[in-house]
């Protein structure tokens, strides 16, 4: 008897923009020896599948002894690392699709520094009542440099967003600012790795986005799939990797283009030329309506290719 199907995880992603950079930090000289061979091609958008990885992650890490002790040949660094991995391609999304407006190093960096001289302001007068961290708060003045400007941006408002239910009646700092500061902190740093040379060397060493966020993509793709052939042979007999989100690498099922056409000139009573060219199976689903429009289509672009 074939097992319930179990409700899918709620999706989970990034909430810390410094974890994603320091973890791209900890990735980049991976990242540095791929080669045009090493990389693959994904048809989930990159958000999607760093969530289905870190979703799956809980699931992954208690499997970790059996892993080792059933698999003594398994990669297990895969596992080990796949959280940075995931978090180092969302950091190369990020950056990859901030748009080249919004990458004036000069205009981000007048604006950050007001906004962080105002947040630090605010955050040593709450540090002198105790209610932030003074050496955390004391730490971030310390910061020098357009890269230092972001970071202490980005370290902010986590400091608020940490102690946010206990401070925020006893602050000026809006919501608004917060998010402000964590968008634009990020944008900075984008921003400061466009520029080859100019950015401290905290800025990434791979200056071109799209190659970046291939590599980035590539990466936690082939370590993800190793994941899910364990979790298939550990768990072959209970429906092997059926706790797992699908493969990255696998092209997604779903609506062909004319699909749509199809079912409006079935519900009409009158074949269409597209339906006429699918196969029975593919016709027929198409106008009963049987795929989710939520789906991705058969024919969905890569996202990341050699």
């Amino acid at each position: 008897m074939a097992r319930p199907p179990k409700a899918a995880p709620a999706p989970v992603l990034p909430s810390s923009p410094a974890a994603a950079l320091a973890a791209y930090g900890r990735v980049e000289p991976k990242l540095l020896e791929l080669g045009p061979e090493d990389l693959v091609t994904v048809y989930v958008e990159v958000p999607r599948a760093v969530s289905s990885v870190l979703s799956a992650l809980p699931h992954l890490r208690e499997l970790r002894d059996e892993i080792v002790r059933d698999l003594p040949n398994h990669p297990i660094d895969m596992l080990d690392e796949l959280e940075d991995y995931a978090l180092a391609a969302w950091y190369a999304d990020l950056l990859y699709s901030t748009p080249a407006n919004e990458l004036d190093a000069k205009k981000l960096t007048e604006e950050a520094g007001t906004l962080r001289e105002g947040l630090l302001v605010a955050a040593e007068a709450l540090a002198y009542r105790n209610l932030l961290d003074k050496q955390r708060v004391a730490d971030i003045r310390k910061g020098k440099g357009h890269t230092d400007l972001a970071s202490d941006l980005i370290a902010l408002a986590e400091l608020f967003r940490g102690s946010w239910d206990k401070v925020r009646a006893k602050t000026a700092v809006e919501d608004a600012e917060l998010e402000r500061a964590a968008d634009l902190g990020v944008r900075l740093l984008a921003a400061l790795a466009a520029r080859p040379g100019k950015g401290s060397s905290a800025a990434p060493k791979i200056t071109d986005a799209a190659d970046r966020r291939a590599r980035a993509i590539s990466l936690v793709a082939k370590a993800y799939e190793e994941c899910r052939r364990a979790v298939a042979y550990l768990r072959w007999h209970e429906g092997g990797d059926g706790d797992l989100a699908p493969s990255l690498l696998q092209k997604p099922r779903g609506r062909r283009p004319n699909a749509e056409k199809a079912a409006a000139a079935a519900a009409a009573g009158a074949p269409s030329e597209a339906s006429a060219k699918l196969p029975a199976d593919e016709g027929s689903a198409a106008a009963d309506g049987a795929l989710s429009s939520a789906e991705p289509a058969n024919d969905a672009e890569p996202v990341a290719n050699a």
